[in-house]
């Protein structure tokens, strides 16, 4: 024996949310939509909530996403292909937010904080010339250097302002 499993002739689906894609070998064919539901519930576990709006479609021989509404859909889908390619969506949405849309987000949320930052800044008085009193140019991409920068360089610039 060569080590692998012997699947001919049994039933695998290849169920995705989101970028989560996760196979599983089916032994009873006929499964009935609501045990579909149940099954993608637990497979994605604190993902798909039982509460969830969840409408699940698989892909066809042309790579067209059919959407599967009851059991009859289900075993048509199966009599397709013996792998079932099945892409959930939940509450109307392709998937969940994923980690580049995040990431994208949090730039531009960071973007705005210092933008809104530096014109605050320069709404300040006038202090004395000098460096504590240039606005950084350096834009970092997550923000953390740019705040503390400011603070530093308002604190120096108090203390000159009161030796002089």
């Amino acid at each position: 024996m060569n080590g692998q499993l012997d699947l001919s002739g049994k039933l695998i689906i290849k169920a995705q949310l989101g970028e989560d894609i996760r196979r599983i070998p089916i032994h009873n064919e006929d499964i009935t939509y609501d045990e579909l539901v149940l099954m993608m519930q637990r497979v994605f576990r604190g993902k798909l909530l039982s509460n969830d709006e969840v409408t699940i479609k698989y892909k066809d021989e042309d790579g067209d996403l059919i959407t599967i509404f009851d059991s009859s859909d289900l075993s048509f889908a199966i009599q397709c292909s013996r792998i079932l390619k099945l892409t959930l969506f939940v509450n109307g949405q392709p998937r969940p937010l994923e980690s580049s849309q995040v990431k994208y987000l949090r730039r531009e949320l960071i973007e705005l904080r210092n933008k809104v930052n530096r014109l605050l800044d320069s709404l300040e008085p006038p202090g004395e010339p000098g460096p504590s009193t240039s606005i950084p140019e350096n834009d970092t991409v997550d923000g953390r250097d740019e705040k503390p920068a400011a603070s530093d360089s308002s604190g120096k610039q108090s203390t000159q302002v009161m030796a002089a």
